[in-house]
């Protein structure tokens, strides 16, 4: 895991597991530098790789809308919100929205309404990173819903 912050005097910090970079704000210009050039010079088959991953994850987003509603509300507030707004955009149309609003609380549902409404760009990028890691919380889901159909 890579994580980047600001400690609370402002600095830039690095860390890699248990090592700790305190990054003067020159690297770090360059280094975002770098990321946006490797991530905007992508090869056509990346970018095939991509829109397939992405067509996958939309048949299984809209695939949730089946899922048994207690199953869902379990999926629901094991993902992040930002795991949980991509698959429900990701999804073919509203009626996933609307299935995970009437499974959340009213506190949380009013929440994910907030989340929707702030993380409406997502990239593609983002969105298949978010789905990669939902996707063991949604294999798990899977597997409930399997056994209570069984």
């Amino acid at each position: 895991d890579i994580t980047a912050k600001r400690d609370q005097d402002g600095r830039y910090i690095l860390e890699m597991g248990p090592v700790f970079f305190e990054l003067p704000i020159t690297s770090l210009e360059m280094l975002h530098k770098l990321l946006k050039e490797r991530l905007s010079n992508q090869s056509d088959e990346d970018l095939v790789t991509l829109h397939k991953k992405i067509k996958a994850y939309r048949a299984l987003a809209s695939k949730l809308v089946a899922m048994n509603d207690l199953v869902l509300q379990k999926l629901a507030t094991k993902l992040s919100a930002e795991q949980l707004v991509t698959l429900v955009r990701l999804a073919e149309d509203e009626r996933l929205f609307h299935k995970v609003i009437r499974n959340l609380s009213r506190q949380n549902g009013q929440q994910f309404q907030q989340d929707y409404h702030d993380l409406n760009k997502i990239t593609l990028h983002q969105a298949t990173l978010y789905m990669e890691q939902a996707l063991p919380i949604i294999r798990q889901a899977a597997n409930e819903q399997k056994a209570l159909m069984n």
